[in-house]
């Protein structure tokens, strides 16, 4: 190799090397750029549970989760070009939502370098520490004993303590909230745990640390339900669709609260539940003598001489209704290894049934929605 060769070498490095430093010079440039149009923003404080007004302003907050300090270490994050796996996972809970919530808030203001892979980062943590924790800690309606829905939402939680502190809230708006601690997975024999419950009742919105520094996911990032409840072969009867609509309702009912627009709030809820009663196939508890077709669906087809039994809830003031089901769950907690067998019927084989009672009662043990029999064929 001449001396020339060694000459163009050194000079092809040295003009490789000025690119390399004034790519990073503008990287630089950009970043202190987007920090400038920055600069009038603070950082992000803990947001109200929700928008309903309580007289006692101060309680609309809680107390900051991550103090200032930490804020200025952990914020500066946003900025970084790509953020470090073992930074993040190093990170509490909160300082990862306040570090999420950071980067969404001042990516809106003005755009972010590298903001989609950073943010991708720290969305996944956030999932994966959901999906591997052992236990976690969900708002209960302490009327209907099913999770508590507010705005479509569910609250759940990674510290008691935290949700204990939006309970308190909640309840100075009236609202009868208690703390569950769940298990994420319930049932190691079929793997289901308690986000495939959230199938089974229609719930698919959640926000993680309401009244903290949060943040809103979907329950199929979290886990997908297959199959029914007990790891069977996948073809029972669901209603997810129903049993959401059932309990916002019941939910919206029974506040002791009144604004507005409620009655028109009420009314809507009701017609979306009454709109699901009407497509909905159901389990219903019976005997019968005779023939019958089962269907690939679990749906029975009677035939012309076939005699049915049911069973009747009967109340305190002598009425009899017709208990139905939404799914084998809700029908394990009344009637299983009761001796009654049990198929599956549209709505307009239900009325047929219920002809001789007071009305049909949907989940006797859950929701627990009355049908008066003047209703039914109207619905």
């Amino acid at each position: 190799m001449g001396i020339l060769d060694l000459f163009s070498k050194d000079k092809r490095k040295d003009g490789e090397e000025a690119l390399e430093r004034e790519k990073a010079a503008e990287k630089e440039k950009a970043i202190e750029e987007v920090k400038k149009a920055h600069e009038n923003l603070r950082w992000p404080v803990v947001s109200r549970i929700n928008k309903v007004n309580i007289k006692d302003a101060e309680c609309e907050l809680l107390e900051d989760t991550v103090s200032f300090e930490r804020k200025n270490e952990v914020g500066m994050l946003i900025y970084e070009e790509d953020i470090d796996n073992n930074v993040i996972k190093e990170l509490t809970s909160q300082e990862l939502l306040f570090l999420l919530t950071t980067l969404e808030a001042y990516h809106k203001e003005s755009p972010l370098h590298e903001y989609e892979k950073n943010h991708r980062k720290v969305y996944n943590e956030v999932l994966d520490r959901i999906r591997n924790a052992e236990t976690l800690f969900v708002l209960y309606d302490a009327g209907t004993r099913y999770p508590f829905i507010d705005a479509g939402f569910v609250n759940v939680y990674f510290e008691k303590e935290l949700a204990s502190k939006a309970a308190a809230l909640y309840m100075k708006q009236y609202r009868k909230i208690v703390v569950n601690e769940v298990k994420n997975i319930s049932d190691a024999s079929s793997g289901k745990g308690f986000f495939d419950y959230l199938y089974y009742i229609g719930i698919e919105n959640l926000i993680i640390d309401n009244g903290a520094y949060k943040a809103r996911f979907k329950r199929n990032e979290i886990v997908m339900a297959v199959g029914d409840w007990k790891g069977n072969s996948g073809n029972e009867i669901v209603n997810p669709a129903l049993n959401f609509t059932m309990l916002d309702f019941i939910s919206e009912l029974s506040w002791p609260v009144n604004y507005e627009q409620k009655p028109e709030v009420l009314k809507a809820k009701e017609a979306r539940m009454v709109d699901c009663i009407k497509k909905g196939s159901f389990i219903v508890p019976m005997q019968h003598e005779g023939d019958v077709e089962v269907l690939e669906d679990g749906r029975m087809k009677p035939g012309k001489d076939t005699k049915f039994k049911f069973p009747v809830i009967k109340t305190k003031e002598g009425k009899e209704y017709l208990p139905i089901f939404t799914d084998g769950l809700e029908f394990s907690k009344k009637l299983n290894g009761s001796g009654w067998n049990a198929a599956v019927f549209k709505y307009a084989d239900v009325i047929k049934f219920a002809k001789d009672k007071d009305g049909i009662r949907i989940n006797p043990d859950g929701q627990g929605i009355v049908i008066p029999k003047e209703r039914m064929e109207a619905i």
